[in-house]
């Protein structure tokens, strides 16, 4: 169930046509039965899901003001939620348990679409109402949209209420949103299945298969992973925001630039920033407040216990908690070096400072998603070992090109270098592309070519299903 699966496609089709012309009475309850079309396509369980924590989370909240033991009860059931997400498979032979569940071609069944993601939107509208910040819903056909918004229950972006509720009473659908928004989908379609799809056998290669590369192959395929993860959860953000836009909706921006970043505290608010946002509001700045005379300690505790949290909420398995340390680390030693880094940075040239800091950055990243990538501890310090043992192959087409090209033939060496020379000219132009992508204006060319691109190098046979989906 991927956004540019044909059939989808002609849902979306169906779903922005018929949205324009229904009434604004009646565009959430409409919106609403799409988002149920859309879920219920993709399985039954997931759609039952859906219905019974937003009717859960409806109830329960009009009497959660005040009542401490209701909120714990809720805020517990909804994380019980996220737990048997992903940590509890069902297969044909029953209900199985995993500890370690990595799957990047997720050909396994999922529990219940999303259902991690608007379990913390769930947690997050708890929590608002309970410390008064935010009233009841009173419609529950608006808090069911809330929870089941199509564009965003795959992936999120993660809404909290303030930011999605007030929209439903104001949608509107003009010809600017419209455009706006296939340019965003359009991109986001780009990104997918052109550049995140095209490194997606090279990433294969290099983390799957089990051979002893070369130190400079080993590092490019741990380089070209962390920039597929990029262009593929991005591109699912661009094509969630633009299907929101063109259905009147504003959703929350995730990414901006983020392996430009001059240090990993700025990376962390670049990249998937509605959920560092969600970890930070209910997680970091409340635990940083209740032991804010402790100064640094309290800084640094809230960098421990907010990373383990999300190394948790991505998989309970060591791969996500070695993820989670090494952020830790970095951070720590961020908050730790502040100072001195300061200086350093007013006695060095900004350019060459900026260039060494964006390189280290990237490097700390790369690193981090090595566990993050690998089915298991074992296998991420084997690729460690790999990544500085024989640094150059005995023969660059056998030991460096084939395996990222996944073939030695002239023909996978062509579809290789086209696919880095397409990755390379979008991460360098990426910041003109992002402003075509945003423009209300109608640009036949810029549609044109990006369209031509897909068509020409997308990969249409055997796409990857988006990263995220697994989380």
């Amino acid at each position: 169930m991927i956004f540019n699966s044909p059939i989808i496609l002609l849902f979306l089709i169906a779903v922005i046509t018929l949205n324009y012309f229904v009434s604004p009475l009646f565009r959430s309850f409409f919106l609403l039965a799409a988002s149920f079309a859309f879920i219920g396509y993709y399985s039954i369980e997931s759609l039952l899901a859906v219905i019974i924590f937003a009717g859960f989370n409806f109830y329960i909240a009009k009497k959660i003001s005040g009542n401490r033991l209701l909120y714990i009860t809720g805020l517990l059931l909804n994380s019980y939620a996220i737990i048997m997400f992903n940590y509890f498979h069902i297969t044909k032979h029953g209900v199985d348990f995993s500890y370690s569940f990595v799957s990047f071609n997720i050909g396994s069944f999922v529990v219940a679409l999303g259902l991690s993601f608007y379990s913390l939107q769930n947690i997050a509208y708890l929590s608002e109402i309970y410390f008064k910040r935010f009233k009841p819903v009173k419609n529950i056909v608006e808090f069911g949209l809330y929870n089941s918004f199509f564009p965003k229950v795959i992936s999120g972006p993660v809404m909290l209420p303030a930011e999605f509720m007030p929209q439903i009473s104001k949608n509107t659908v003009t010809k600017e949103k419209l455009i706006s928004g296939f340019n965003r989908f359009l991109v986001g379609v780009f990104k997918k299945i052109v550049i995140a799809d095209r490194l997606s056998p090279a990433v294969h290669s290099i983390f799957d298969f089990g051979d002893q590369y070369s130190g400079i192959t080993t590092i490019a395929g741990i380089y070209l992973f962390t920039i597929q993860l990029y262009f593929d959860f991005s591109g699912y953000t661009d094509m969630a925001l633009g299907i929101g836009k063109m259905l009147g909706y504003d959703l929350k921006e995730n990414f901006n630039f983020p392996l430009r970043s001059t240090s990993v505290s700025e990376f962390w608010r670049r990249w998937h920033i509605s959920l560092i946002g969600w970890f930070t509001n209910y997680i970091y700045y409340p635990l940083v407040y209740r032991l804010r005379s402790y100064k640094k300690a309290a800084a640094l505790t809230g960098i421990v216990v907010t990373f383990l949290v999300s190394g948790i909420w991505h998989g309970i398995g060591l791969t996500f908690l070695a993820w989670a340390f090494c952020h830790i680390v970095y951070l720590s030693f961020e908050l730790m070096s502040k100072r001195f880094r300061v200086s350093l940075s007013g006695k060095v040239n900004h350019e060459i400072y900026e260039a060494i800091s964006i390189f280290i950055v990237f490097n700390a990243v790369c690193f981090s998603n090595i566990f993050f990538r690998s089915a298991s501890v074992e296998a991420a310090f084997q690729l460690i070992e790999n990544s500085v043992s024989h640094f150059f192959p005995v023969n660059w087409l056998s030991g460096f090109i084939a395996p990222l090209a996944v073939g030695g033939h002239q023909v996978d060496e062509f579809n290789f270098y086209i696919s880095l020379l397409i990755c390379g000219s979008c991460l360098l132009f990426e910041r003109r592309i992002n402003k075509l992508a945003l423009s209300t204006k109608l640009n036949v060319w810029f549609i044109t070519i990006v369209t031509l691109l897909i068509f020409l190098f997308g990969i249409f046979n055997n796409g990857e299903r988006f990263i995220y989906m697994q989380f």
